[in-house]
């Protein structure tokens, strides 16, 4: 813990997905921390953010816990970018060096820092559903269903700039075929890559990247044989992720997300400000 009872913390993002980064050593109550997300998280009466990014020491043969939590306070069992973000950060505190393996809930995940750039190894896709045929209000959408550490629908697209994601997203994302609720893919094929739009389960939102979500529009394009297994995908934000999927058909072995990440700022949380609020 800071001085004066404060928490320090870093404002990251990856490929434009935004974190806040906590060292979970500093005493931070773990069972305040979807209150913690909901409050950090809000763009105005907070430091703004999609989500929060607590990271733990491990003592079961990994180098440290990664805790997500999405800027409703909604527990994440995994985010790709958010991951990528805390394996630099983990270096930073000194819970890890450039190669890293640690925990999250959707299981173990390694990474390798090179610069700036993340490589991350993430529990490949699976639970894979092609060809639903779903409503999303005005529109009988094709949509193709698959866990990537969480729930995410993928729908192609044929302008993804001018879809009406802030429409469907939300339709989408509380669809009954998904009854724990999704991430919303709007894919739009292009020469040599994809171009994705997302709107998040948790943030409630559309976001500048998903990196699972990128990682789901990647398999289900190569699946419909619209991809290899390798592809770029061109995120809101005007970033590219690049995913690599080992696929031995009917199963994915492997699924790797790379991409850029980047430390915003570095500060310290009043502790006063987290009293009033009940988290301290």
């Amino acid at each position: 813990m800071a001085s004066s009872g404060n928490i320090a913390y870093a404002k990251m993002h990856g490929a434009g997905n935004d974190f806040v980064m906590i060292d979970g050593r500093q005493g931070l109550p773990a069972d305040r921390l979807e209150a913690l997300a909901a409050l950090l998280c809000d763009r105005r009466r907070g430091l703004g953010a999609d989500g929060i990014v607590v990271l733990y020491p491990e003592m079961n043969g990994v180098d440290f816990e990664m805790r997500y939590v999405n800027a409703s306070g909604l527990p994440g069992e995994m985010c790709g970018n958010g991951a990528r973000c805390a394996a630099f950060f983990a270096g930073e505190i000194g819970l890890a060096g450039n190669k890293t393996a640690f925990q999250t809930e959707a299981g173990l995940v390694q990474a390798e820092i090179a610069g700036s750039a993340v490589t991350l190894e993430i529990p490949p896709p699976a639970e894979i559903e092609l060809g639903l045929a779903l409503e999303l209000g005005k529109r009988r959408a094709v949509v193709h269903k698959l866990m990537v550490g969480v729930p995410h629908a993928v729908t192609f697209v044929e302008d993804v700039a001018a879809h009406p994601v802030a429409v469907e997203g939300p339709i989408l994302r509380a669809h009954p075929a998904f009854p724990a609720g999704c991430n919303a893919n709007f894919v739009e094929l292009r020469p040599g890559h994809l171009r994705m739009r997302t709107y998040e389960r948790g943030v409630e939102a559309e976001t500048l990247a998903c990196g699972t979500g990128a990682v789901a529009s990647a398999t289900v394009a190569l699946l419909l044989g619209h991809a290899g297994t390798s592809v770029e995908v061109e995120t809101r934000g005007g970033d590219r992720l690049r995913i690599g999927l080992d696929h031995e058909p009917p199963l994915f072995r492997r699924a790797v997300l790379t991409g850029p990440t980047e430390v915003v700022a570095r500060g310290e949380i009043d502790g006063d400000y987290l009293r009033r609020h009940g988290i301290l």
